[in-house]
């Protein structure tokens, strides 16, 4: 073997810090653009047929990374052997890469580290259910399922007007139209505790304005009434599954929520809605707890050297902790709640029987490895507007989550009555298809899109000129 071949066996076989993050999301949106038919991705025929991209995955499954490699990107009877790139270009179609702006225009180091991204990709992939493959199935394993995980996401919310992360119209978006060249940077701890401004600069767009909940929110809480769920794992900060009923035993807010808010001086808790003034205003919100003796001697210490005239504030300055209130939502640098780990493997890699992921992309680690973490052999129903295009689950059901769940809720019959007013105002009767293998749409009539759109808008600038609902009813609860 040559040095050259040994380098890239080495660089591909290389988990660590060889490739960032921003290789997933090429690989997402290169297998995107091939599952959508994109115009920028190669025809079947043009490098490979469907038959040898098959043969190849299933020669890496069958033999491991090693072995593959060294078949496909270095052996004689490789189908390209003029140069190196031109075999990992070959290995990347089969494993799904078939975007041309990839394909030509990414150089050979490049490749190479998109090509360990979807090595591992592959092997983690999860195969569907031989007997698992219709909406029929899906209905029937929820019906006679009885320890039901979920695992939802901002999906969930939307139908409310409640604006996701990562879409067009999200929160990321709207950070980077008020002036902010890194959104993520709002939710890092590292930057948080440099400067907390930052934070409640901008978080009043993503503070929860509404304590009602949607339909599909009312379905998790029918597979609670029904004796089946086993825990719902939620991304959400919003808090509103507290509010649609699910105790408290039966769920972990992996991304935490502004339930509470702790202080980052002496820890002191309070309720989250304390805060909401401050950050409506983009004031840092500051710990109104007594401080410690040890804190108040400093205190006073200090103000005596600096000989400050101001006393009335430096007063409340030694009297009150003042440390910065952070809410308990979980930032990126900060650990996940204990019981997400404590409970996924303590508990319901064990027992679940069924696995519904709702309303989420399912991009961000670790709550995303739910999906592998559970046994293979547990079925898998994906329900959301877009499909999910690097997990392989044994149902997708596509559109909006209210509808799917209405659906679903008909089909499953007596116990299973979806009571909601936005159901009662706008009843899904659109049309649902088989769209590919293991897929299904929902489609909404035009008028319908309409309708629902226009309620979302009403119900968003009533919240916006009174968001504590003190000029009359509040924003309203489901039943």
């Amino acid at each position: 073997m040559s040095s050259k071949e040994q380098t890239i066996l080495d660089d591909a076989s290389d988990g660590g810090e060889s490739f960032t993050s921003i290789f997933e999301d090429i690989l997402d949106a290169a297998q995107a653009s091939d599952a959508e038919g994109s115009e920028d991705g190669y025809e079947t025929s043009e490098i490979l047929s469907e038959e040898k991209c098959l043969e190849m995955r299933t020669y890496l499954r069958a033999h491991g990374e090693q072995k593959f490699l060294l078949k496909y990107l270095f052996s004689d009877d490789a189908s390209a052997t003029d140069t190196s790139e031109s075999n990992i270009r070959e290995v990347l179609y089969a494993l799904g890469i078939r975007s041309s702006v990839v394909l030509e225009s990414f150089d050979e180091a490049a490749m190479v580290q998109l090509l360990q991204l979807a090595i591992t990709r592959e092997l983690s992939r999860r195969i569907p259910l031989d007997n698992v493959t219709t909406l029929d199935d899906a209905i029937s394993l929820i019906k006679n399922a009885k320890n039901i995980v979920l695992l939802t996401g901002a999906g969930i919310s939307t139908s409310l007007g409640i604006p996701d992360f990562r879409s067009d119209s999200g929160i990321y978006k709207r950070l980077e139209a008020m002036g902010l060249s890194e959104p993520q940077e709002v939710f890092d701890l590292h930057v948080f505790r440099e400067d907390p401004s930052i934070f409640y600069t901008f978080s009043k767009e993503i503070l929860p304005t509404v304590t009602r909940f949607s339909p599909t929110h009312a379905f998790i809480k029918l597979i609670q009434d029904n004796d089946k769920l086993l825990t719902n794992y939620t991304q959400n900060i919003d808090n509103l599954e507290s509010h649609a009923g699910i105790l408290k035993d039966k769920l972990v807010q992996c991304h935490g929520s502004f339930a509470f808010a702790t202080c980052q001086n002496c820890g002191h808790k309070v309720p989250g809605d304390e805060l909401f003034a401050d950050i409506r205003m983009g004031v840092v919100s500051r710990c109104k707890q007594a401080a410690s003796a040890d804190l108040v001697q400093s205190r006073k210490r200090k103000r005596a050297s600096d000989d400050d005239d101001d006393e009335e504030q430096d007063a409340q300055e030694v009297d009150q902790c003042n440390g910065v209130m952070k809410p308990d939502i979980t930032f990126f640098g900060e650990a996940l709640p204990k019981t997400f780990e404590t409970r996924l493997l303590g508990q319901d890699i064990d027992n679940c029987d069924l696995l519904i992921c709702i309303g989420t992309s399912l991009k961000v680690a670790p709550v995303s490895e739910i999906i592998r973490v559970l046994p293979s052999h547990i079925p898998q129903i994906y329900i959301s507007r877009t499909p999910c295009t690097h997990a392989e689950f044994d149902v997708s059901l596509l559109g909006n989550c209210d509808d799917v769940v209405e659906y679903i809720c008909k089909e499953l019959g007596e116990g299973w009555e979806l009571t909601h007013e936005m159901i009662a105002e706008n009843a899904f009767n659109g049309e649902v298809a088989k769209t590919a293998d293991r897929t299904y749409t929902f489609t909404r009539t035009s008028g319908a899109d309409k309708t629902q759109e226009a309620d979302i808008m009403k119900q968003e600038e009533t919240e916006r000129n009174d968001p504590d609902g003190k000029n009359g009813t509040s924003p309203g609860e489901s039943n």
